[in-house]
């Protein structure tokens, strides 16, 4: 994950993403976003050339399909040496297109790539520049130094005494701007995106580890949600929703909530105990995503969405943890 850029003298400009690369910060209906990157030099061939580098950020969804996020600029050049240094490029997004990102994302890591612009004033050597033989060529014109001496001299006699000592080389160089281009791919965390999300309060989210506490018991149950997890992130919604279902027939199992609600069905809701309760939202959960699984009369006309198959997911989620962590089974 890093930019090798030739500079065509045989060294290089090197750039890569910095550890945390990514920072977001509140903006005025968005965030500012900027990414650090360290940049050094594979030789010190040509020294002291400053350089401006900026960038266009592009985001990556599932399919690899780059979609155009905000133009980058660093707000100072660099001068890069073969010991490396920082350099931060800002821009700016607003709240649609970083609710964009999360749909691209879904979920998942985010991936980045930007098309860098890296801008130099070098010097080379001009070829329009006038030789010695140019300006001998009318040596014998006459030239009058003023008005007052009106004495004769020649073009010759005025070049000679202004000609550096006898074995200076002379050269002559302008000016001249150069622009190289290189991409630069690499992956943001889904937790380190998250947390920054967060911090521009353009969202929130709950960070859940469903632990194997109790051995291997509950071993499948934890894959089942890992695949539905990841059938999300690839689209494919009711998939996802029948995989995570799979958990929480564990989990009715564990806590025999079918009994429990057929019991607690005949009472009023404030009379029915705690584990009555947790038996409710267990079947009420199952029965929601059953109807991803099996089309009778009812549920074929079910559509869900992708919030919908991210609630349940989470919810069962929760449940695992739950029964995991070694609550008494109801």
């Amino acid at each position: 994950m890093n930019a090798v850029i030739d500079l065509g003298n045989g060294d290089s400009l090197q750039l890569e993403p910095a550890r945390r690369a990514l920072s977001l910060y509140p903006g005025a209906g968005g965030a500012q976003i900027e990414v650090a990157l360290r940049h050094s030099k594979a030789q010190d061939l040509a020294p002291g050339i400053a350089y401006r580098v900026s960038a266009r950020m592009h985001v990556e969804d599932g399919q690899r399909r780059q979609r155009m996020l905000c133009a980058l600029d660093a707000a100072h050049l660099v001068t890069p040496l073969m010991r490396a240094g920082d350099v931060r490029l800002s821009g700016f997004a607003t709240d649609e297109q970083l609710r964009v990102v999360e749909q691209l994302r879904a979920g998942g890591d985010l991936w980045v790539n930007l098309k860098l612009s890296v801008l130099s004033l070098e010097w080379a050597a001009d070829s329009a520049a006038p030789t010695l033989a140019d300006q001998f060529a009318d040596l014998d014109q006459p030239v009058y130094r003023s008005d007052q001496e009106r004495r004769r001299t020649t073009k010759a006699e005025q070049l000679l005494s202004t000609l550096p000592p006898p074995g200076t080389k002379v050269m002559f160089e302008r000016p001249m701007q150069q622009m190289r281009t290189a991409d630069l791919r690499f992956d943001i965390n889904a937790g380190e995106w998250a947390a920054q999300m967060v911090a521009v309060e353009a969202g929130a989210f709950v960070e859940l580890l469903v632990p194997l506490a109790r051995g291997a018991d509950y071993t499948d149950a934890v894959a089942a949600l890992r695949e539905a997890r990841e059938l999300l992130r690839r689209g494919n919604i009711e998939p996802a929703i029948v995989s995570a279902r799979k958990a929480v027939e564990q989990v009715r199992d564990a806590y025999g909530t079918q009994r429990l609600f057929a019991a607690a069905k005949m009472k009023t809701p404030r009379l029915r105990t705690l584990d009555e309760r947790w038996a409710f939202m267990v079947e009420d959960l199952f029965s929601t995503m059953s109807g991803a699984g099996h089309k009778d009369e009812v549920t074929k006309e079910f559509e869900y969405t992708r919030e919908d198959a991210e609630m349940l997911i989470v919810a069962t989620a929760g449940m695992l943890k739950r029964l995991s962590a070694g609550s008494r089974a109801l």
